[in-house]
């Protein structure tokens, strides 16, 4: 949104309240918060992990979801009323309050489904709600061609519906002059600590990379619910000095640890509940700081990678397939740099938030009701 700004377009962002201000101005984007439980300390739908696991917590948090669609459809009333065009980021459960206003106002909306919003549906059972939403909007963008194939399993209008990933601050992430350890070979991790992450199979590779390079060593950032479960396979492994789990840093400190990584390993997995990763972000930021990359071959994830051009694709959950790309990496130093610099110039083309912004202003001007 804040590439669209600096084309001079007026853009304003209605989001739930999650802490600090709730009426500010950033980067040109116009920002306002809005409160959707009373009293508002016990506000705890959104923020923290997301809504997904937080209304796991309790019936307080479940009733929540009501009066989020509630206060949802009342604060686009009142704020977003006189705008040209919606773009809905989750249409379940944001998308009511856009269509609200194409009813009320005619405004024609736009929505980006991210993915998992698909396989929440199916599981409880409420895909006739996302197909009405999704089916009364003017487009709809999908983050990936795998979701993209989900929405169309689900029986959503196809015809409504393209490709248009999500992108990466290439301003920001890019390559830096850093100091590495020649000693260490550095593999690096990110992502919350979930089931469909799949860590556990990356952690269950080292034993086998370690047998070859006793000098490799895995970095996983992020936090979440598996990580007593993660931190206790490490152990039974005896992966203590060579296996670390390192809690959520800031934006400054990640790109450094991209930058001094060797290695960017994304070992998703399709879940228990059937969910996958929707595109894979974390691989946009390694591979625009020039890090080759490896990443399981499920959901959007190909989107990404192309196998053998910009980095490997393994087989989701194969423990041993996966060691042995990072073997084949730590010990071809030539097939790391073009993997490397392959998957910077995709970035560059493909994923830079102008390029997107491009794409989502395309999109913009396509305004029937």
């Amino acid at each position: 949104m804040t590439e669209i700004a600096k084309k001079g377009h007026e853009v304003h962002v209605l989001a739930p309240f999650t802490g600090g201000e709730t009426d500010y101005v950033l980067e040109g984007v116009h920002v306002e918060r809005f409160h959707y439980f009373y009293p508002q300390r016990f506000e705890k739908l959104s923020g923290r992990s997301g809504m997904i696991d937080n209304v796991k917590e309790g019936f307080l948090v479940k009733i929540q979801v009501l009066t989020f669609l509630f206060f949802n459809v009342l604060h686009s009333l009142l704020k977003l009323r006189k705008m040209d065009v919606i773009h809905v980021q989750w249409p379940i459960p944001n998308g009511l309050g856009a269509l609200f206003l194409k009813k009320i106002y005619g405004i024609p909306y736009i929505n980006t489904i991210h993915g998992e919003e698909v396989h929440l549906s199916k599981r409880y059972h409420m895909l006739f709600a996302l197909r009405w939403l999704v089916n009364n909007s003017s487009k709809t963008i999908t983050n990936s061609t795998a979701t993209r194939k989900f929405c169309l399993e689900a029986g959503l209008d196809g015809e409504k519906i393209e490709v248009i990933p999500f992108g990466v601050d290439t301003d920001f992430f890019r390559p830096l002059d850093v100091y590495k350890d020649g000693n260490i070979f550095q593999i690096l991790s990110v992502g919350y600590l979930i089931e469909r992450k799949g860590f556990e199979y990356l952690i269950k590779a080292m034993p086998h990379v370690l047998t070859e390079h006793e000098n490799a060593r895995l970095k996983i950032v992020g936090s979440g619910p598996l990580e007593s479960k993660l931190k206790s396979l490490i152990y039974e492994l005896d992966l203590g000095d060579q296996v670390e789990i390192v809690k959520n840093v800031s934006d400054e400190k990640l790109l450094m640890m991209y930058n001094s990584a060797d290695l960017f390993v994304l070992p998703s997995i399709v879940d228990s509940q059937g969910n996958t990763e929707g595109l894979g972000v974390v691989l946009l930021e390694a591979m625009a700081c020039g890090v080759p990359v490896i990443g399981s071959d499920v959901g959007g994830i190909s989107d990404i990678i192309h196998d053998n051009v910009t980095g490997l694709l393994v087989s989701e959950k194969n423990s041993i397939e996966l060691a042995n790309a990072i073997l084949n990496l730590v010990g071809n130093t030539n097939l790391r740099k073009k993997f490397s610099m392959d998957g910077y110039d995709k970035v560059i083309e493909l994923f830079g938030w102008d390029k997107i912004a491009e794409s989502y202003l395309l999109f913009y001007s396509f305004n029937p009701v």
